[in-house]
């Protein structure tokens, strides 16, 4: 019998063959190494997003009681009620889903234009770390700390505001001042995380483009907004959209600050969902509420960045 005898050409694919077979398993080990990484932020994300997601649309399908639990399969009736301008929880849904809209359109242009200018005013300042550090600060307060210092600011009587201007504003219990007195406190709290994104913008701004601007004798306000604000113009869109989702979900500054007074008139959406939910107990009611409010926003965010993108392009 004879033996046969491998070839050179033969070797050298079998070697070949070999070598791509063993870096496939060393691919697929890599692979799965790099995915138990990913694992626990999986678990967590199931647990604390993913469940409650699903939990909630649940909840939102039946007659939902806090404390006895579900009532009864409510289908998408529910839902539907939200649109019967006859019922009362439609009513509050959409009064209450005005009065953020209302925020909405307050804070929004403030929270863009006021850190946007003094982002750049800092670039410009040889003070730079100590002036972040002050607009800065209010962010890692509580919201608790935040509200009951301007609560204490704007008293009626005895308010350090009235004081100082010796006036007698109801700045908490009469509008359009109750507005005005949420916006001020919301935009002193939060100002200073917007103006650390687009000061971050800032500081990729070509120093070239900015030296042949001075040559050119631009002054700061035409380098400001020829120069500086196109190139920042992704960041901005950001801060519109990020601003937005953040103001449609105000609740504690309305409700330790004016309790939602005066009347209704500064009561958001996500207040009408809490009192729905805790006080009138019809958690299923809530829950549809919640989710229709993240349906609406979810759509506003869409066409915002849809927009802000090609206006930045």
């Amino acid at each position: 019998m004879a033996l046969r005898v491998q070839t050179a050409p033969e070797k050298v694919v079998q070697r070949g063959k070999s070598r791509r077979s063993g870096s496939m398993v060393r691919i697929i080990v890599d692979q799965f190494t790099s995915f138990l990484f990913v694992v626990p932020f999986l678990i967590a994300f199931c647990l604390f997003v993913g469940y409650p997601i699903v939990f909630g649309f649940i909840v939102s399908l039946n007659h939902w009681n806090p404390l006895a639990g579900p009532l009864g399969f409510a289908g998408w009736s529910q839902y539907a009620t939200l649109f019967n301008m006859n019922t009362l929880a439609a009513q509050q849904f959409w009064l209450g889903l005005k009065n953020t809209v209302t925020f909405v359109i307050i804070s929004v242009p403030v929270l863009l234009v006021l850190p946007t200018v003094l982002a750049y005013l800092i670039y410009r300042s040889p003070f730079k770390t100590l002036f972040r550090s002050i607009y800065f600060l209010p962010t890692v307060l509580s919201v608790t700390a935040v509200t009951s210092l301007w609560t204490w600011l704007l008293q009626t009587q005895g308010g350090a505001v009235n004081n100082f201007l010796h006036a007698h504003i109801p700045w908490l219990v009469e509008q359009p001042w109750a507005w005005l007195s949420i916006d001020m406190a919301t935009v002193w709290w939060t100002l200073g995380f917007n103006l650390i994104i687009v000061y971050a913008g800032f500081t990729q701004l070509p120093q070239s483009t900015l030296e042949a601007a001075a040559l050119d004798g631009a002054g700061a306000v035409r380098t400001f907004l020829s120069i500086a604000l196109p190139q920042v113009r992704h960041v901005l869109a950001f801060i519109i959209v990020t601003s937005t989702i953040s103001s449609f979900n105000l609740f504690a500054q309305s409700l330790l600050m004016t309790g939602g007074g005066p009347g209704s008139s500064t009561e958001p959406l996500t207040m009408v969902i809490y009192n729905q939910s805790f006080n009138a107990m019809h958690m299923g009611s809530a829950a549809a509420m919640a989710y229709l409010m993240a349906i609406i926003l979810a759509a506003i965010s869409f066409v915002q960045y849809h927009l802000t993108r090609e206006r930045a392009s």
